[in-house]
C-alpha cells in the first residue's frame, strides 16, 4: 500500500438481519485529500463510514488505516486507531446539558486528558477555527443551526485528528451557511493536511470541495473521479442524480 494512502478497504461486505448493505466495497482514501461520497439514500455511505473507525466490524472483507487492519484490533488498540480519526455526526450530536465548551472538551477528557490548561488551550483552538471564538459558555440550545453544526465540527477536530468523517454536514443548512461549513472543511485541509470524507445529497457543496468522488450504488462502488469528470460523464444513473431528475426512473435503477 503507497505511503499517502490513509485508509484502504478491500471487498468489505455489511449486512444487517436479511439486508445486505454492502456487498463488496473496494476503496482507497488518500492523505490529506476530501472525498465526497455520493449515491441514493439507503446506498450505504453511512454504514461504510463507519468502518474506518471501527464502529462496525465488517462481515467480510478488510478496512485498513495506515496499513492496520482494524477487524484484528482489541478494544484498547482500536482506541489508538480511532484517535486518529474524528467525525461529525448528521445531527450534530451536542449534549444539550453542556455549554459549548464542554461538549469540544468531551472527546479530550473521554481520551484521558487532565490537564485543565491543555483542555482549554486545544478548545479554544478549535473554537478559532470555527469561528465560534466567544461562544464558549453558551448552551447548544441559544445557537443557531449553523452554528451548532460547527460546534460539532470543533468537536470533531479538537483532539487534531489525521481524518475527519462527515455524516450529512450540510443537511438543514441553508446554502450560505452550508458555504461555510465548506470552506471550514478546505481549511482543515489546507492548514492541517486533515483528510476529510464527506457524505452529503449537496451536489453543489460536493463540486465545491470535494477533489475526489466516490459514488455507490446498490451497496458498490459504482464510479470514482474527480468533479471534472463527473461533470462529464455521460452515465445515464450519474447524470440524473446530478441533475436531480427522476424522469428516467433513477431509483428503479438503483433498487
Amino acid at each position: 500500500m503507497g505511503s499517502d494512502v490513509f485508509i484502504e478497504v478491500k471487498g468489505l461486505k455489511q449486512q444487517f438481519g436479511e439486508h445486505q448493505v454492502l456487498r463488496g466495497v473496494d476503496a482507497v482514501i488518500r492523505r490529506a485529500e476530501t472525498v465526497v461520497l455520493l449515491g441514493a439514500s439507503g446506498g450505504g455511505k453511512s454504514v461504510l463510514i463507519k468502518h474506518f473507525n471501527g464502529l462496525l466490524k465488517p462481515v467480510a472483507g478488510s478496512v485498513k488505516v495506515e496499513g492496520i487492519e482494524l477487524n484484528c484490533l482489541g478494544e484498547r488498540e482500536l482506541n489508538v486507531s480511532r484517535r486518529k480519526i474524528g467525525m461529525m455526526f448528521q445531527n450534530g450530536a451536542l449534549f444539550d446539558s453542556f455549554t459549548v465548551f464542554e461538549n469540544i472538551a468531551f472527546p479530550l477528557r473521554e481520551m484521558g486528558e487532565k490537564d485543565e490548561a491543555v483542555i482549554e488551550q486545544k478548545v479554544q483552538e478549535a473554537l478559532d477555527i470555527v469561528q465560534l471564538s466567544n461562544h464558549g459558555q453558551k448552551m447548544p440550545s441559544e445557537l443557531s443551526g449553523g452554528m451548532r453544526k460547527r460546534v460539532a465540527l470543533a468537536r470533531a477536530v479538537v483532539h487534531r485528528p489525521e481524518c475527519v468523517l462527515y455524516d450529512e454536514p450540510h443537511a438543514g443548512l441553508d446554502p450560505i451557511t452550508a458555504d461555510q461549513i465548506d470552506h471550514l472543511m478546505k481549511d482543515l485541509q489546507a492548514k492541517w493536511k486533515i483528510t476529510n470524507v464527506v457524505i452529503t445529497h449537496e451536489i453543489r457543496s460536493a463540486f465545491r470541495i470535494a477533489d475526489r468522488i466516490l459514488f455507490l450504488k446498490e451497496g458498490l462502488l459504482y464510479w470514482e473521479g474527480s468533479v471534472t469528470e463527473l461533470k462529464a460523464s455521460k452515465d445515464p444513473i450519474l447524470s440524473d442524480f446530478i441533475a436531480g431528475n427522476s424522469s428516467r426512473s433513477w431509483e428503479s435503477r438503483s433498487a
